[in-house]
């Protein structure tokens, strides 16, 4: 299918992005604290790390809940019938969806009140960080409608984690 190559490539980038968020933070937060031993404190170090570090949630939220690697009990769930289990789950999505809308449209509302505000030491301004709000929530529902059709189309074991194996096998 055509379609399925845009989101392979848009994957690819969301994985390759927090990588370098990830080592970036790492870099950033190792030289800061080096900086600071010898006496050179680097002042704008933590704002941009908790910068990249908020981004790099969303980035990974989103990719947990691709990959059904979000936390989940199902201690209930998995004794009901499949039937009991599609339905619920499609409840359960909905109601994550509707949180996620809710919270991408405060977030966006945040954003543009933090537009003007300057990151600490730095000339960026405050809504870059708080952007990764609406944006991590739209990656999110676009995740969370994808689970929703998957659950329609393929029943409930689209979104259920594989049981661990056993150590004895």
């Amino acid at each position: 299918m055509p379609a399925r190559q845009p989101v392979r490539a848009l994957v690819r980038f969301e994985e390759t992005l927090s990588k370098i968020l990830l080592a970036t933070t790492t870099v950033l937060v190792v030289a800061a604290s080096l900086a600071r031993w010898a006496g050179h404190p680097i002042i704008w170090s933590v704002d941009i790390a908790q910068f990249l570090f908020v981004w790099l949630s969303f980035l990974g939220a989103n990719q947990a809940l691709r990959t059904n690697h979000h936390i989940g009990v199902d201690i209930i769930t998995r004794r009901l019938p499949r039937e009991a289990r599609r339905w619920l789950y499609i409840v359960l999505w909905l109601i994550i969806a509707a949180f996620l809308i809710a919270i991408a449209y405060y977030g966006t509302e945040l954003t543009l009140s933090n537009l003007e505000r300057r990151l600490s030491d730095t000339d960026l301004s405050y809504g870059l960080v708080t952007s990764a709000v609406p944006v991590g929530c739209a990656l999110l529902l676009i995740t969370t409608l994808a689970k929703l059709v998957a659950i329609i189309r393929d029943g409930p074991e689209a979104v259920e984690t594989p049981s661990e194996p056993s150590e004895a096998s």
